[in-house]
């Protein structure tokens, strides 16, 4: 999951790069590459091309498409940090969810740990009391949408291949991107290409490595993880744009670290604590 923040975190880097290519172009570009990928990668594995369980599959493509065009809305219509900040709230709706789907349950330390994270990035980030309530209630919906297609992946551990499942989104993203851009094409110029690839590249690379996690952990152990995404992008926007951040940033990192590490070092007490045969399960 640390892997697949990271490629995401050079994949935003890649959008903003591109900012004057309209959003759901930049959706059908990185789906297009990750179809690609996605077909060759399950053609050598030999895995049946459209999957087992389709109803879990579609809603899976359709809630990650979803989530990520009203991610671009929210971006597009009010400041970045506080949109991103808003993003963040999806793992503490994937925790809720994954209650009532999946009937995983966490215990009272753990939302503590939420809310220490949350805490953080917002102090990191920022947020603006004045934002429009609309873009705010979009941005949340993001969210959620991100929540159904976490806990979705998590419910197809079973029965699909982690290319199937990634499959469907661009089988979803495709012909609704696809549209939009015969009517409102801009072309990449020159090297831009060249970040057009890298982008879909990292789009797949962290699609796989997310579906893997979620497949291989329970949601509230590894969706958690998505915090360490802040890092990323602290570090990247230092190196490309010379920003900077202040005390209460440090402070933010801090509270955000503190309940990432908590929340993990209470997972490793729980293992240990087990019965071999437990353990066993878990790590299965």
């Amino acid at each position: 999951m640390l892997a697949s923040t990271g490629f995401y975190a050079i994949l935003n880097l890649c959008v903003k790069e591109l900012s004057y290519i309209p959003a759901l172009e930049m959706i059908f570009f990185r789906s297009a590459i990750s179809f690609v990928i996605c077909s060759i990668g399950i053609w050598q594995a030999g895995v049946y091309f459209f999957g087992h369980n389709h109803k879990w599959l579609i809603i899976r493509g359709m809630a990650g498409i979803m989530a990520l065009w009203l991610y671009f809305s929210s971006i597009q219509n009010m400041p970045l940090a506080s949109a991103v900040a808003i993003q963040y709230t999806s793992p503490v709706f994937t925790a809720i969810l994954a209650t009532f789907l999946l009937k995983e349950t966490m215990n009272k330390w753990k939302w503590l740990f939420f809310i220490l994270s949350m805490i953080g990035v917002f102090l990191i980030k920022g947020f603006d009391s004045r934002l429009p309530v609309l873009y705010v209630l979009i941005g949340l919906a993001s969210a959620g949408f991100s929540a159904i297609a976490y806990n979705a992946v998590r419910k197809l551990r079973h029965t699909e291949h982690p290319l199937v499942v990634i499959l469907y989104f661009p089988m979803v993203a495709i012909p609704v991107a696809g549209t939009y851009c015969i009517f409102n094409w801009v072309s990449p110029i020159g090297w831009d290409w060249a970040l057009v690839l890298i982008m879909g590249l990292c789009t797949q690379a962290g699609q796989y490595c997310m579906t893997k996690a979620i497949q291989m952990e329970r949601l509230e152990n590894v969706t958690f993880l998505n915090y360490a995404g802040i890092f990323f992008a602290l570090v990247l926007g230092f190196l490309t744009y010379g920003e900077t951040f202040g005390w209460i940033s440090l402070l933010g990192m801090t509270f955000v670290a503190a309940g990432i590490f908590l929340n993990l070092f209470d997972r490793k007490e729980k293992t240990t604590g087990s019965s071999p045969s437990t353990v066993a399960i878990n790590k299965d």
